[in-house]
């Protein structure tokens, strides 16, 4: 169950970080869109590992795990840097968000280190799960993107 709860953790915090990314910049390099073709590349990818390719599954993971901690330092400084030319309800969204990140990001390191000791029946069934957590990131992606829309105007 524990596994079936990874990649629901991985796109919550991937959509977070794109939609407070959006709120301080709109000139940014990395857009939403581009987490979230990321974010469905990754699933592709993992999905097709067996477990007899483990160890590559847990390397991609552990590249996207680096890259979403770059990101968030990023937007972290970015947050800093703006933070007062923000608005309160800016500041207070920001604020939300990025706790929900920190929080989002330490149950995404639980995880890690629980996948990378799985067993293989363990694996098979995280494997199950991600069809029906890629459908709830679509959910939350749409839910995000409409109170992000509705705090910017």
């Amino acid at each position: 169950m524990r596994n079936k709860l990874v990649l629901p953790a991985v796109m919550m915090v991937l959509l977070c970080v794109a939609t407070v990314t959006q709120a301080q910049s709109s000139s940014d390099t990395v857009t939403a869109q581009d987490v979230k073709k990321e974010t469905k590349e990754l699933v592709a990818t993992l999905k097709q590992y067996s477990s007899s390719q483990r160890e590559q599954a847990i390397k991609d993971a552990e590249v996207a795990l680096e890259k979403l901690d770059g990101r968030i330092d990023d937007l972290e400084s970015r947050v800093d840097r703006n933070w007062d030319s923000m608005s309160e309800a800016t500041r207070e969204q920001a604020r939300v968000n990025l706790k929900m990140l920190r929080k989002q990001r330490n149950e995404l390191a639980e995880w890690y280190g629980s996948f990378k000791n799985s067993s293989e029946s363990a694996w098979e069934q995280m494997k199950s799960g991600f069809s029906d957590a890629y459908q709830e990131l679509s959910t939350s992606w749409e839910k995000a993107k409409a109170e992000y829309d509705d705090t910017a105007n």
